[in-house]
C-alpha cells in the first residue's frame, strides 16, 4: 500500500473505528489494581487518539493530491547533499540547445537596473546565510531577506557575481530554502563539475503581508491595487540591496529566479514581466494559472499576472524558462508544464522565448524531497543560460 492508496485510507479508517469501538467495550471491564486499570484506559485512549489522527492525515495527504506519494517521500528525502537523482546529471535532452549569453545581449536584453541605495544591515543565519530586515522604499514593505555568497566571494575581492533569487512555496517561508533543501551543499556539488557558476543566492519572503500567507489569500508575487506591491519589493527592493550591499552583477542576464510550487508560479511570471531584470527562471513544479483570490477575482490581474496568459497572448521577451515537474505529483502536475510548452508554441509572439519542460521520473510527490532532486539540473540549466562571474 503506498501513502496515496485506497486501500491505506480504508485501513486506517477501520483501525480507528476498531479503536473507538474497543474503547467502548473495554472500558469498564479492566481487571488488576487500580493504577493498572488506569494505565490500561490511559493507553486505550491514546491508542485511538493516534489512530483517528493517522486516518486524518492519510485523507488530508490524498485529497490534498499527494503530498507524499511513497515511502521514500514519508521517510526520508533521499537527498546525498549534492548527489545525481533519477538521471540527473547536467546532461538532460532539453531543447533547444543552450543559448550564448553573448548572443542574448546582443538582442538588447541584458539592461541593469540602477540600484536604489538600499542599506541594511545583516547578521549570520542558517547554512551560513545573512539574514537581514529590509524596509522597501519602493513597495513600502518591510520583511525578511536571506543571502549566501560563494567562497568565491571572499577568495576573489575584485570580481562581481551572478544572482539567483530563490522564491518559497506557500504556505511556507524563506527557512525553506535555507534549511530542508541543502541548496548550498547541492549548489556547491554542482559547481564541482565546473559546468555550474558560483551564485550569490538570495531568498526573500514570498509572503510578507501579515495574515496574507495562505495559498487562497496571498499576492502570487504581483502588485495588488489597495493591498501591496509585492513584485515591486521583490524585484526592485531586494534586487536594489543586493546589489547596493554585494558585488552582484546588476545586469540582466547575471540575474535567475528559481522557486517551487508557489515559488515556481512566480519564477515563470516574474521573468515573462521583468526581462530587462531577469534573464532566466526554473519553476520546480510550479503552477501557471494564478490561484489566489487577490488575483483570480480580478479579470484583469487574473490575465496580467497569468504565464499561461502571458506565454499564449503577448509578445514574450527573449528570456528562458525551464519548468520541472514529478512523476508522481498530484498537486501541480506535469501536464501543467504542457500546457505552457503548448502555449507558446501556438503563439507566433512567442517564439523569443526559450521555454522547455522537464519531468523526473522517480520525483515524488509535491514536497521538498522531490524539488531537492531537481536542483543538480537546474543548476546546470540555468549556467547555460547566465552570464558568470566578471572581474
Amino acid at each position: 500500500m503506498s501513502p496515496i492508496s485506497g486501500s491505506l485510507q480504508i485501513t486506517t479508517i477501520a483501525l480507528a473505528v476498531l479503536a473507538a469501538l474497543a474503547t467502548w467495550l473495554l472500558w469498564n471491564r479492566m481487571r488488576g489494581p487500580r493504577v493498572l486499570r488506569v494505565l490500561q484506559r490511559a493507553g486505550l485512549l491514546v491508542f485511538g487518539e493516534l489512530m483517528a489522527a493517522l486516518a486524518i492525515l492519510v485523507w488530508v495527504n490524498i485529497s490534498s493530491g499527494g503530498l507524499v506519494v511513497s515511502w521514500q517521500d514519508l521517510l526520508g528525502n533521499q537527498s546525498t547533499r549534492g548527489g545525481v537523482f533519477a538521471g540527473q546529471q547536467g546532461a538532460i535532452q532539453l531543447h533547444p540547445v543552450p543559448q550564448s549569453v553573448a548572443a542574448m545581449r546582443q538582442r538588447g536584453s541584458a539592461t541593469a537596473v540602477t540600484a536604489g541605495l538600499v542599506r541594511t544591515g545583516f547578521r549570520p543565519s542558517d547554512d551560513d546565510f545573512q539574514e537581514t530586515t529590509l524596509h522597501g522604499p519602493a513597495s513600502g514593505i518591510t520583511s525578511k531577506v536571506y543571502v549566501w555568497t560563494p567562497p568565491q566571494y571572499a577568495e576573489q575581492p575584485h570580481t562581481y557575481f551572478p544572482v539567483i533569487e530563490l522564491l518559497h512555496g506557500v504556505a511556507g517561508s524563506p527557512e525553506g530554502w535555507t534549511g530542508p533543501m541543502n541548496v548550498v551543499a547541492h549548489l556547491e556539488a554542482a559547481e564541482r563539475s565546473g559546468k555550474v557558476h558560483p551564485y550569490i543566492l538570495v531568498v526573500p519572503d514570498l509572503t510578507p503581508v501579515p495574515g496574507h500567507t495562505w495559498p487562497w489569500n496571498n499576492e502570487e508575487c504581483s502588485d495588488v491595487p489597495g493591498d501591496a506591491d509585492v513584485d515591486t519589493w521583490l524585484t526592485r527592493d531586494v534586487r536594489s540591496m543586493v546589489v547596493d550591499g554585494f558585488r552582484a552583477e546588476p545586469a540582466a542576464d547575471a540575474w535567475g529566479l528559481m522557486g517551487y510550487s508557489t515559488g515556481g508560479f512566480c519564477a515563470a511570471k516574474l521573468v515573462l514581466q521583468h526581462p530587462d531584470r531577469y534573464r532566466a527562471a526554473v519553476s520546480l513544479s510550479g503552477y501557471y494559472v494564478p490561484e489566489s483570490l487577490e488575483l483570480s477575482e480580478d479579470p484583469v490581474l487574473d490575465r496580467a499576472d497569468s504565464p499561461l496568459w502571458l506565454i499564449g497572448h503577448t509578445r514574450t521577451p527573449a528570456v528562458s524558462l525551464l519548468m520541472t515537474a514529478s512523476a508522481q505529483d498530484r498537486v501541480d502536475p506535469a501536464s501543467q508544464a504542457a500546457r505552457m510548452i503548448s502555449a507558446a508554441k501556438a503563439n507566433p509572439l512567442a517564439r523569443a522565448t526559450d521555454v522547455q519542460s522537464f519531468v523526473a521520473p522517480l520525483g515524488g510527490g509535491h514536497n521538498q524531497s522531490a524539488w531537492e532532486k531537481m536542483l543538480p539540473t537546474a543548476f546546470t540549466w540555468l549556467s547555460q543560460r547566465l552570464a558568470g562571474p566578471t572581474p
